[in-house]
């Protein structure tokens, strides 16, 4: 037994994994090498030759102690690279092996000897194999022969009963579990069942365990048995393992958020589509990419060095742009042309504009906002200023204009001029109300008129029309308030503040007329309010009915369940709202541990049950169980889980389903809930509610040719998604077959079916195609950039385009074209073959044509803002071409050619031009102007809207002294073009642009002006526009002096009611010298008469220009009276009266329609008449100023309207 270990001790142990391998092999070796000395080993010469067929003769197995040193059993294979083609030297297969197993001590079972022969003699007849073993100091080893099968199958059983079971534990993504488990356990058993092996696998996942690169947690997964059945079991586990991760998802995240809008990932997505799949989400930045693991690694590599390429080239531009011309500036026009992004201030008080982009873009973009903004002009008004600049009145007016879209009949009529209003935040810290009104150039004459149009709306809609209510609770009853008064619309419009300004309970009511109707009287007008006002006294009674709730709650516990948008709070708001209650929920009032409710009383006896229910059971942990159909588990459970997901969210708790329930059955399934017992009560309702509608569950069945199949679920599945998310359905498209399924509720799977029946019929309808052959070296100009041109044809004739090749491919190159499939109707079809075609042509006859020109001519060529090459475009024809260019060098260059790139007749045409400007400025001449200096700005103008137009019309250079610096004017250009430009400075721009000036002395200019009255009345009665020039700021500040009330002396006593004080007094402008200029310009408006205070478009005879001109004769010489008349009564106009009112909302009487009141009384009494508004620091007293004799009687007149 000694020589046996001996020999035993030196074996050489041959794995299974080795057989296994060479079973694989062509030519296997089927022998173990026994444990001899190296010097007794067979040479070279002992081995059969290659191709004898005794090289397996005889081959006989020797074991044992009698065994010779020299005898070596071998069976050789022949794998030799000869090329011999004898047949007979074809190696044969052996089935027969020996295999060695070696088990340490350690790992044995303590047995006697008789148990393991008993063993020994099990295995051998078992599995019909031959056994020896040996023992050595540390192991026994095992030599196993028979059948390859029976040997392999020996060892195991071998193992399992000779060796002490061990566990293991390691670790495989989460998400890899169910895999293993497989449906309904049937993997794992299998597995388990195949190799003997208890398995676990863990339901929690690792901490600290999260791998980046499989997006995924580890969990643990426990096997229990012998070794060798481990192995194996665990090598089954883990080719499950690598399956399901040979696919992989990668998310990361832009932190850069500027460059967010500038990401364009259609070069990576339209990569290798069938394996790769790139989502890009602007909104939160993310990017996920998916499909093979490598092929995502890469991806992901190429994305970021975009991302990092994107980021150095990008940058920021700030621009200050006034607020009133930044709504001139087309952010998407700019994002489209450039790819620039324009973002403007949030804060009405930064004129900041912010451009983002590529370096190259960010400037043309700017360049292209100016020059496209310079061709707008702007007027603002303030109607603030309307009806005693009622301030509040006139955001109440902006708000109406914006909510009933009060000014769309005039952006109708004046479809060129764009109105804007002012924003809500603008309208929240403004102490005006301005509205800015534009248009194009060659629109500005519809400026004034549209101005006219709004300053009449306004005037027609004055306070007396509108009625404020402001007793009811907006945050309690703002729906119950809304859905009344829309019911009352057609006679009242109103608005809610409260949706503009957060905690105003301001209610606006509006007596409006249409423009066909007579304007009703005061009386009608305030019964129209007082009926929408009255309709609202349900609510007040309602309001007044409410009932208060205090409750003893902690305030940890407040902060917790019923902060703001906390799961309880608004299970309980929910609650009531469905019961036609509305509750005020105030958290630590009137203290910390206080919880105070506002509502009616069904609201408040909802709340007191909730709030008591959470009071008693404020444990987290209550449980609930009930019982829900089989049926519907499924559907409860969700796809992977998300109905529970969704339940566990809004109710705020979790909830238990069992597994694997038989949806079959007729016995109910327990669903088991925990979380707070409110939670879980209104929990229970719904899904027991839910449960009720998902056993209403049908199927429905629709027959789509195959064809139409990938149409129809669309994009990524979009048409699909969209119908199941709106249905709550499920429509499976067959893999095979044309019958596609619908299941889900009945109601909605017949909706469903609906939709998807009338896509059907449409794609039969548009589903014709046609072929173009597009020839390879076209296809980008029929792509366009970013796919802009072939999106366009895309949408223009509603057809579909798909290019069957690609433009590189190797049979496309030879062949010279690819072919481009055109799907839709029969119509759209051949307009799309059209365009393609006519694209196709007009490549074809692409030609690049270059000149040398002088560098001192290029500026002439670019012009002011890229003007005159723009004109250059267009006169050679270019603004319909897709595809041209003119290329002239940078102003930093030395480079003298100019490259024209288009259609042969373009470039012909443009260098024609070219050269003709060139022509022009070799022929240029310059001249001086002598002109003041204080009218040298008019040839500039606003922004530069003059010169530009000179310089544009005549195709000069106009050069003006800066400001503050004297010198002549200097023009540059053709000596004819010159002399035209000369001609009208002179006389249409420098003349004096006013018909009559009268010098008013400035210390009654307030009296004259009436506070700015006279000047508007003098503009709405005899078209009369008065203007201050160079005292245009000192007569606006003299009109506005403030009016000083001695509110101590002209106040009544508690018991008046009205008090009226006449004083003399000196004229607060008393102390000014000098005088104030008035240019009277008369400016009629023919087309438009005045009638019964509305205007009306009338048909009347065209009058002569003698005519016109005998009419403005006459109105000047009114005019001039009136304001002569009134310059010699400003001395005599030293006497003030007071008008004290206990109330003075009656003041509106005052005031009247649109003013009226106020007017008349102001002409027939010759005197200043100042109404105070309501935000006024002294807004009771009504203050006069005229003659004696003429304030007495106007204080007479107002006194006695208001009694």
């Amino acid at each position: 037994m000694s020589d046996l270990t001996q020999e035993m001790s030196n074996t050489v142990v041959v794995d299974s994994e080795l057989i296994n391998n060479t079973e694989e092999n062509e030519n296997p070796v089927a022998i173990v090498q026994q444990g001899i000395d190296r010097a007794s080993l067979p040479s070279l010469k002992d081995l059969p030759q290659l191709g004898s067929s005794h090289a397996f003769a005889n081959t006989k197995v020797n074991w044992g102690p009698n065994v010779k040193p020299n005898v070596v059993a071998n069976a050789v294979s022949s794998n030799s690279s000869s090329p011999s083609p004898i047949s007979a030297s074809k190696p044969m297969r052996s089935n027969y092996v020996q295999e060695a197993l070696t088990l340490d001590l350690q790992s044995q079972l303590s047995i006697t000897k008789p148990e393991f022969a008993r063993i020994v003699q099990s295995i051998k007849q078992t599995h019909k194999v031959s056994l020896e073993s040996t023992l050595s100091k540390n192991s026994r080893t095992f030599l196993i022969s028979g059948k390859r099968e029976d040997v392999q199958e020996a060892k195991r059983d071998l193992v399992k009963k000779m060796t002490r079971p061990i566990s293991t534990i390691f670790e495989i993504p989460s998400n890899c579990r169910s895999a293993i488990i497989g449906k309904g356990g049937q993997t794992i058993r299998e597995i388990s069942s195949k190799y003997d092996v208890k398995i676990d696998v863990a339901k929690e996942v690792n901490d600290n365990s999260y791998n980046e690169e499989l997006n995924d947690y580890s969990a643990n997964i426990s096997l229990h048995g012998d070794v060798a059945s481990v192995n194996l079991a665990k090598l089954r586990i883990m080719d499950i393992v690598k399956e399901e991760t040979k696919n992989s998802t990668a998310k990361f995240t832009i932190d850069n958020e500027k460059i967010l809008s500038l990401v364009d990932l259609s070069q990576f997505t339209n990569q290798n589509s069938d394996t790769i799949k790139v989502q890009f989400f602007e909104r939160s930045g993310d990017v996920i990419i998916s499909g093979l693991r490598e092929e995502v690694k890469a991806t992901k590599q190429n994305i970021e060095n975009y991302f990092k390429q994107l980021e150095n080239d990008s940058t920021e531009e700030k621009i200050k742009i006034p607020a009133k011309f930044q709504i001139l500036i087309d952010a998407q026009e700019i994002k489209q042309l450039f790819n620039v992004i324009v973002t403007f201030p949030e804060n009405v008080e930064d004129e900041t504009v912010v451009f983002i982009g590529q370096r190259n873009k960010v400037a043309e973009a700017i360049a292209h906002a100016r020059s496209s903004s310079k061709s707008y002009s702007c007027d603002t008004l303030d109607i603030s200023k309307s009806h005693s600049k009622n301030i509040d009145h006139a955001k109440f007016l902006a708000f109406y204009f914006n909510k009933y879209g009060a000014l769309d009949f005039i952006k109708k009529e004046y479809p060129n001029v764009n109105i804007t209003l002012p924003s809500t935040q603008t309208l929240k810290s403004s102490n005006d109300v301005t509205i800015i009104i534009s248009a194009k150039q060659e629109y500005v004459s519809d400026i004034k008129v549209v101005r006219r149009e709004i300053v009449n709306l306004v005037n027609t809609i004055t306070p007396l029309d509108t009625l404020i209510v402001d007793d009811l609770d907006f945050e309690l009853f703002h729906k119950e308030v809304r859905q009344i008064l829309t019911g009352l619309e057609e006679e009242t419009k109103f608005i809610q503040v409260g949706d503009y300004f957060s905690g105003d309970d301001r209610v606006i009511l509006f007596c409006l007329t249409s423009a066909d109707d007579f304007k009703p009287s005061a009386e009608e007008i305030l019964e129209s309010l007082k009926k929408a006002n009255d309709a609202l006294n349900p609510l007040r009674q309602k309001q007044n009915s409410l009932e208060t709730a205090e409750f003893d709650l902690d305030d940890e516990t407040q902060e917790k369940l019923l902060s703001k948008n906390s799961f309880t709070r608004n299970i309980l708001l929910n609650e009531v709202s469905s019961n036609d209650s509305n509750i005020q929920m105030k958290l630590h009032t009137p203290s910390a541990n206080k919880l105070f409710i506002r509502g009616n009383e069904k609201a408040i006896k909802i709340a007191r049950k909730a709030v008591k229910l959470i009071i008693d059971s404020p444990s987290l942990k209550t449980k609930i169980s009930f019982e829900v159909p089989a049926n519907t588990v499924s559907r409860l459970v969700g796809n992977k889980g998300s109905n529970l997901q969704s339940i566990r969210e809004k109710f705020d708790c979790s909830i238990d389903v069992p597994n694997n329930v038989d949806s079959n059955s007729k016995e109910g399934v327990e669903v088991v809930l925990t979380g707070l017992e409110y939670n879980l009560n209104h929990a229970k309702i719904y899904v027991l509610n839910e449960a009720k509608k998902w056993a209403d569950i049908i199927s429905k069945e629709l027959i789509v040719p195959a064809k139409f199949h990938r149409s129809m679920i669309g994009s990524q599945g979009v048409y699909k998604n969209r119908l199941q998310d709106k249905y709550n359905v499920r429509i499976i498209f067959p893999h095979s077959g044309d019958v596609v399924t619908i299941r889900g509720p009945s109601r909605g799977v017949s909706k469903a079916y609906e939709e998807l029946k009338a896509l059907l019929d449409f794609e039969v309808e548009n589903g014709y195609k046609s072929i173009v052959k597009v020839p390879t070296e076209h296809v980008a100009r029929v792509i366009g950039k970013s796919g802009e041109t072939i999106n366009d044809i895309r949408a223009d004739f509603g057809v579909e385009l798909d290019f069957l090749q690609n433009a590189s491919d190797e049979n496309a190159v030879k062949a010279g074209f690819v072919e481009l499939e055109i799907t839709g109707s029969r119509s759209g079809i051949r307009e799309a073959e059209s365009r393609v075609n006519s694209i196709v042509n007009e490549a074809s006859d692409f030609t690049n044509e270059s000149l040398v020109v002088e560098r001192q001519y290029h500026r002439f060529i670019v012009g002011s803002g890229g003007q005159n090459l723009r004109d250059i475009i267009s006169k050679a024809g270019g603004d319909e071409i897709r595809n041209k260019s003119i290329q002239i060098p940078n102003a930093d260059s030395n480079e003298e050619m100019i490259v024209v790139s288009g259609p042969k007749k373009f470039v012909d045409a443009a260098i024609k031009e070219i050269k003709k400007i060139v022509d022009d400025f070799k022929k240029r001449v310059t001249k001086e102007l002598e002109i003041p200096n204080d009218r040298q700005g008019a040839l500039i103008g606003p922004g530069g809207i003059v010169r530009n137009q000179l310089e544009s019309e005549f195709n000069i250079t106009l050069d003006v002294p800066q400001k503050g610096q004297t010198g002549k004017v200097k023009i540059s250009g053709l000596e004819e073009n010159i002399e035209k430009a000369i001609k009208k400075i002179t006389t249409e721009i420098l003349r004096d642009n006013y018909d009559v000036e009268i010098q008013v002395p400035a210390n009654v200019h307030e009296y004259v002006a009436d506070r700015g009255s006279l000047i508007q009345q003098l503009r709405y009665d005899n078209f009369i526009n008065v203007r201050h020039g160079n005292d245009n700021r000192r007569a606006t500040k003299l009109s506005n002096t403030e009016i000083v009330i001695p509110i101590e002396k002209v106040a009544g006593a508690e018991t008046d009611k009205v008090k009226v004080t006449v004083e003399e007094v000196s004229s607060p402008t008393a102390n000014e010298e000098g005088t104030i200029s008035w240019r009277l310009t008369y400016e009629p408006l023919d087309d438009i008469i005045m009638f019964d205070g509305e205007e009306q478009e009338q048909t009347k005879p065209k009058e002569t220009p003698e005519q016109k001109a005998e009419k403005k004769k006459e109105v000047i010489a009114k005019v001039t009276k009136i304001i002569e008349d009134r310059i010699s009564a400003a001395p005599s106009a030293n006497y003030a009266g007071y008008v004290w009112s206990a109330n003075p909302r009656n003041f509106n009487k005052v005031v009247g329609p649109g003013g009226s009141n106020v007017k008349k009384i102001r002409n027939s009494t010759n005197t200043i008449i100042s109404v105070p508004k309501r935000s006024d620091k002294v807004n009771n007293v009504i203050y006069v100023r005229g003659t004696k004799e003429d304030v007495t009687k106007a204080t007479e007149i107002i006194v006695k309207t208001l009694n």
